[in-house]
């Protein structure tokens, strides 16, 4: 049987922008901004922002995730 590699040395565990980094906030911000300017509810693009958002991050626990993506589109977390 083939070893498996370990999580932290496979591609997807790493982040792409490297740790602490926001290389992604323009796309991030971008998905959002282009989906509300097309008319789709507030809730759909601030989940497809961190759509984009995990796909650079994989590895940001999610609650912390919408805290940065929140950040980053509503200038502050919303309750």
């Amino acid at each position: 049987m083939k070893d498996r590699p370990s999580p932290e040395r496979t591609p997807l565990s790493r982040s792409a922008c490297g740790p602490g980094s926001d290389c992604c906030r323009p796309a991030v911000q971008r998905a959002y901004a282009e989906l509300r300017d097309r008319g789709q509810p507030e809730r759909y693009a601030f989940e497809a922002a961190l759509t984009v958002y995990h796909y650079y991050h994989p590895e940001t626990p999610s609650a912390e995730a919408q805290t940065i993506v929140s950040e980053w589109v509503w200038d502050g977390p919303r309750h």
